[in-house]
């Protein structure tokens, strides 16, 4: 009887340590994708703020005068004034 149970703790005992032993390694892999995971975000973020970087400096007007100056399109237009319009105002 004793030496089942003697038998018994050592089976338990080799089972506890092959789990200690997966879960160690399972998480030396978790971490290693944690750290890759870090790594494309931080690289993201930085692709990210270059992008908007870039999105800003389109959509400036600083941006659209020089690009329109650039193509030729300096033809002024005439400005509408609601003072002395041409047409009735629906009251």
């Amino acid at each position: 009887m004793k030496s089942i149970i003697r038998q018994g703790i050592y089976v338990l005992f080799i089972l506890i340590a092959a789990a200690n032993l997966y879960l160690f390694v399972a998480g030396m892999y978790l971490s290693d994708d944690i750290n890759r995971f870090d790594n494309s975000i931080k690289k993201l973020t930085q692709e990210n703020l270059q992008l908007e970087k870039e999105v800003y400096q389109v959509e400036s007007l600083q941006y659209a005068a020089s690009l329109s100056a650039h193509l030729d399109f300096t033809e002024k237009s005439q400005p509408v004034y609601f003072e002395n319009l041409k047409y009735a105002f629906n009251r």
